[in-house]
């Protein structure tokens, strides 16, 4: 058999990296990491603490599961970077006073940004 032969044959047979399998939900955490950004922004505009916190616990809900689906995949500094995000968010739901929350909600929003930032630059590596 032909060297190039032998080379499709084992790209072929080469098993799929854990993120472009098809039950791992990579396309769904990516589309939480945008969802809870867009989340994050509207909460942190909110002038009601009420409103604030609720949406604060709306977020850390899709974050935690965002990071789920993430390690799932094999991601797992993004995966870590979102359950930081996620940790930030429960916390925000806790604070006392509309600035607390804000800046709560800021620092998510942040961790959020590097878990993009990571997956952008260097993927599920």
């Amino acid at each position: 058999m032909k060297p190039a032969c032998l080379a499709l044959l084992a790209l072929l047979a080469a098993l799929p990296a854990q993120a472009q399998r098809s039950r791992c939900g990579f396309g769904l955490g990516l589309e939480g990491l945008r969802t809870a950004d867009r989340m994050l922004a509207e909460a942190a505009a909110s002038s009601s603490l009420t409103a604030g916190r609720e949406a604060a616990g709306a977020i850390a809900a899709r974050l935690h599961e965002v990071a789920g689906r993430l390690s799932g995949c094999g991601c797992h500094q993004a995966a870590d970077h979102a359950a930081e995000a996620a940790g930030l968010a429960d916390q925000a739901g806790n604070e006392a006073g509309i600035a607390r929350l804000r800046r709560s909600l800021d620092r998510a929003r942040f961790s959020l940004t590097l878990a993009r930032e990571r997956l952008d630059r260097a993927g599920c590596s």
